[in-house]
């Protein structure tokens, strides 16, 4: 093979068992043609893509029943973050005295993350502005509208050495 020749583009048809085959191609030694090609070895016009693997670990959590909200988790963020995911937290819940089979989870709401990062937000600009204009600031950048007077409570935290 010289350094010119590239490796197939062609993808591979995935696992045999998933899409059929022909059973008199054979393999290896098994091989109906006895003699190999003149031209040594070189690549296989077939790779298996990352994304057929991916698909087929997702598969073994499908099949496994696993719920369709973690299915949807570890699709968005893959097989492997989530199953370190799940072992780390599989390995909490062991050294609970009621461990069963199951795993319960307790998590708080995503809007509570975006009012955490609000509330920095304000107290960040509140040693700079005044409070009517970190309430526009919020609007124009956040799109969320605070009342004044939650702004100043908000801001006065920081603007007084608190949170």
């Amino acid at each position: 093979m010289t350094q010119h020749e590239k490796r197939s583009a062609w993808h591979a048809g995935m696992q045999i068992d998933w899409v059929g085959h022909d059973d008199d191609e054979g393999v290896g030694a098994r091989q109906p043609q006895a003699h190999g090609h003149g031209r040594g070895g070189g690549y296989l016009y077939e790779c298996t893509t990352p994304q057929v693997w991916e698909d087929a670990k997702l598969r073994e959590l499908a099949d496994m029943g696993m719920p369709l909200i973690w299915m949807e988790v570890a699709q968005a963020i893959g097989f492997d973050a989530f199953i370190t995911m799940w072992r780390l937290l599989d390995a909490e819940y062991e050294r609970r005295a009621d461990a069963g089979s199951m795993i319960e989870i307790e998590l708080r709401r995503y809007r509570s993350y975006l009012r955490f990062q609000r509330n920095r937000f304000i107290e960040g600009l509140a040693p700079f502005l005044d409070d009517r204009t970190i309430r526009d600031r919020v609007a124009d950048e956040l799109g969320e509208e605070l009342s004044l007077d939650h702004v100043t409570r908000l801001a006065n935290r920081r603007r007084i050495g608190g949170a």
